[in-house]
C-alpha cells in the first residue's frame, strides 16, 4: 500500500493534497448544524449511484414503466434495496436541505458578502423539489398519477395564471419527458449550481457566529 501511495504522490501529489486538507483550520463556533450541507452532498451522491443502477432496468414508457419497476423490485438481486435507498434518500435530502437552509437563515449567513451562496442554495432546493416531482411520476402507478393530478389542480387554483399553467404542465410532465428532465436536465443544472455554490463557499468561507 505504501508503494501505491508513493506512486500516487509522485504523479498526482495525493499525500500533499491530503495533508493540506487535513491541516485546514475549523472555526471554534462550528457545530453539528454546520454539517448539513455536507450531509446533503453525500445523499446527493448516493442518489446518483442508486439512480444510475436503476437506469439499467427502468423503461420510460407508460405501458412498461410500472412493470419495469416491479421487475427491479422483485426480480433483480438487491433491487428492492437500491430502490428503497433512492426513494427514502429523496425524502431525507429534502429534510437535510431544509435544516441546512434554516441554519443558514438563523445564523444570517445570507448577508453580504454571501448573497450568492444563499441564492444558489435556494435554486438547488428548487431543483431538488423538481427531482422529487419528476421522480414520483416515473413509476406511473396510481400514486404518481394522482399526485400529478393533485399538483396540477392546485396550480390551476392560483389566481390569474393558474388556468394558463395547468394544461402546459399536464402536457409537459409525461413519463418520457419526466424521465428526460429527471435523468438529464436536472442533473446538468445540479452540477452547474453546486459547482458555483461550492466556489462561493470556498471564496467566502464559513460564516461566523451572531
Amino acid at each position: 500500500m505504501s508503494g501505491i501511495g508513493d506512486w500516487l504522490e509522485e504523479r498526482a501529489g495525493y499525500k500533499t493534497w491530503k495533508e493540506r486538507k487535513r491541516d485546514l483550520l475549523i472555526p471554534n463556533h462550528v457545530n453539528f448544524f454546520y454539517c448539513f450541507g455536507g450531509i446533503s452532498l453525500v445523499i446527493i451522491l448516493l442518489q446518483v449511484l442508486t439512480g444510475f443502477f436503476m437506469l439499467f432496468f427502468y423503461v420510460p414508457k407508460p405501458e412498461h414503466a410500472f412493470e419495469s419497476v416491479l421487475y427491479l423490485n422483485n426480480e433483480v438481486p438487491y433491487g428492492w434495496f437500491v430502490r428503497s435507498m433512492h426513494r427514502w434518500g429523496a425524502t431525507l435530502l429534502v429534510a437535510t436541505l431544509l435544516t441546512h437552509m434554516f441554519s443558514v437563515f438563523y445564523h444570517r449567513a445570507f448577508r453580504r458578502p454571501r448573497e450568492l451562496n444563499w441564492l444558489s442554495g435556494v435554486c438547488m432546493f428548487i431543483i431538488v423539489i423538481l427531482f422529487l416531482v419528476t421522480g414520483i411520476i416515473l413509476p406511473w402507478n396510481w400514486r404518481g398519477y394522482w399526485l400529478l393530478a393533485i399538483w396540477t389542480d392546485y396550480i390551476g387554483s392560483w389566481p390569474l395564471v393558474g388556468e394558463y399553467l395547468k394544461m402546459p404542465i399536464l402536457e409537459s410532465f409525461t413519463v418520457g419527458r419526466s424521465f428526460i428532465t429527471h435523468v438529464w436536465l436536472l442533473p446538468l443544472f445540479t452540477i452547474i449550481i453546486l459547482g458555483f455554490h461550492f466556489k462561493m463557499v470556498k471564496r467566502h468561507g464559513i460564516s461566523g457566529p451572531l
